[in-house]
């Protein structure tokens, strides 16, 4: 090669993007790579949610499995059912809110509980929280084991919703 001749000028690729949907309001989103497994928000509706993780298809194509196959998720849904059924039978005293780690607001239902059968026969008022607890619980149980897998991690793990 002789001195005077030029080099093919070289220029750095731009990184992949990889496109995923906000949960909340299906708006598309292009993300690095790097950034998958990560919690974000949505600039168009400032919902929360988890990047999904990349998993290459069987066929070996560069598609973007849904976010159902990892481990997270499947770890956090294996709770679901358990939740669920505490829900309908145990509701009012929140058992199926410390199954999923939302201990503020089964504090609440179990203190709550406890007052009303304290002092249930003494005042009138407390006698009809009970049955309303009991109410909450079997709506959030019903709702717990009505979910899909991604949907009932998206609202307990990721935006850990306490109530409903």
């Amino acid at each position: 090669m002789h001195p005077d001749s030029q080099y093919p000028s070289i220029e750095v690729a731009p990184t992949p993007k990889m496109s995923v949907f906000c949960p909340h309001c299906q708006t598309r989103l292009s993300v690095s790579p790097s950034q998958a497994g990560n919690s974000a928000e949505c600039p168009n509706c400032s919902g929360k949610f988890q990047i999904p993780l990349p998993v290459a298809s069987p066929s070996g194509s560069n598609a973007f499995y849904d976010r159902a196959s990892s481990p997270e998720v499947r770890a956090f849904a294996s709770k679901k059912v358990a939740a669920g059924v505490c829900g309908l039978l145990l509701g009012g005293f929140g058992v199926h809110k410390f199954i999923l780690g939302l201990n503020k607001p089964a504090t609440i239902m179990l203190a709550s509980a406890i007052f009303c059968l304290t002092f249930g026969l003494c005042l009138i008022l407390p006698l009809f929280l009970l049955p309303v607890l009991h109410i909450v619980g079997l709506i959030e149980g019903i709702l717990y084991l009505t979910k899909s897998d991604e949907e009932f991690y998206q609202t307990y793990a990721i935006e850990e919703r306490e109530w409903f």
